[in-house]
């Protein structure tokens, strides 16, 4: 029991589903917000010297989603933090360009890859915990989130299973110890008790939301989708290479006049952004090509993994530095490409899946 006794705590029985809520709203919050300012001209909330930013609203949503976990236990508190959380941040870091200048410039352009930045850094907090392997006293802590479940009368037959399992692995090569507090835990929740608080799955653990999903968009319409958005990829490669070298043929300062004025956004006058942006392009070209060669010669698989490591360019590096060049007006195409990396993630598991059938039969 000591060695536990100065532990900062437990990894979180699917943590990373909350911090996808979480990622989210938070996303959400900054597109919707940017957006309806830039539609409705820019209000402000009060009158004469009166002005209530959002980010006061902001606080307050982080300081609910603080309050919920502290008052109430339960999936549901953690749920409604998890998304408070999200949209809180998100009216927070959307006035960040009025705390970096002593004018409060809003329109700061470095703020909206400072917003787009923030995004990625909770992805890859995500993408940590997703792969962060569980400890015995991680495993006996999912133990009793589901035993709590149980008593709430959220826990379904499949969750109750897969914390079993886990516990079983964990004590893998072990002799186990009936008397041992994950033991009683096992014990508690497989009772006739628990089996009659077990409650149904929901549709998307049915696998009613793939089933739906795969009719909506059938294997061969994604397959094609991607080709598809490889083949833009490539020339947009294209242009941009093209684009490169005509910016070695004129002055640099004449680039500027390629950016159009986009009324109250502050675009960045160095040239250089412009042409970062188009040696990315040139870059996530290259590896659409790789994939496109691939998976015309039959290698699902690694034409895919291609097609993730172009798409992930675009996303990381490129929107870094699109959304500094061109701000807030690269939302729609940073939309674009996550739907592209969605399509590219389900058809591997639909691969993957078909794989696994063809080797059972």
């Amino acid at each position: 029991m000591s060695s536990g006794r100065w532990r900062l705590g437990a990894q979180r029985d699917r943590a990373e589903r909350y911090l996808v809520i979480t990622i989210a709203a938070f996303a959400v919050t900054v597109g919707g917000v940017r957006w309806y300012l830039d539609t409705a001209g820019y209000p402000t909330v009060g009158g004469g010297e009166l002005h209530v930013a959002h980010v006061l609203w902001g606080g307050l949503a982080l300081f609910i989603a603080a309050l919920l976990p502290l008052l109430l236990d339960g999936r549901r508190a953690l749920l409604i933090s998890a998304l408070l959380a999200g949209i809180g941040a998100g009216l927070f870091i959307d006035e960040v360009g009025k705390f970096l200048t002593s004018t409060n410039d809003y329109f700061y352009a470095p703020a909206a890859p400072i917003i787009y930045g923030s995004i990625l850094l909770l992805v890859l907090l995500w993408l940590i915990i997703r792969r962060r392997s569980t400890t015995d006293y991680d495993v006996t802590h999912v133990l009793l989130e589901a035993l709590r479940d149980g008593v709430d009368g959220d826990l379904t037959a499949v969750d109750r299973q897969r914390a079993i399992d886990m516990q079983r692995q964990a004590e893998m090569g072990r002799p186990g110890d009936p008397d041992s507090v994950p033991e009683l835990l096992v014990r508690a929740l497989t009772s006739p008790t628990m089996d009659e608080r077990l409650t149904a799955e929901g549709w998307v653990a049915r696998g009613d939301a793939r089933r739906l999903l795969e009719r909506l968009l059938p294997t061969r319409l994604e397959r094609w989708l991607i080709y598809l958005s490889l083949a833009l990829a490539v020339l947009t490669a294209l242009l941009s290479a093209l684009f490169l070298w005509a910016s070695t043929q004129v002055e640099l300062g004449d680039i500027n006049e390629l950016v159009e004025d986009a009324g109250r956004l502050e675009f960045p006058s160095e040239p250089i952004w412009i042409l970062l942006s188009l040696a990315v392009n040139v870059v996530v070209g290259v590896a659409a090509v790789v994939a496109l060669v691939l998976l015309a010669r039959g290698r699902t698989r690694r034409g895919l993994n291609a097609a993730l490591v172009a798409l992930l360019t675009n996303l990381v590096a490129g929107g870094l530095v699109t959304f500094y060049a061109a701000q807030i007006t690269a939302l729609t195409s940073t939309v674009l490409v996550v739907l592209q990396l969605g399509l590219v993630l389900d058809l591997r598991i639909r691969t993957s899946r078909a794989s696994v059938d063809d080797a059972d039969d």
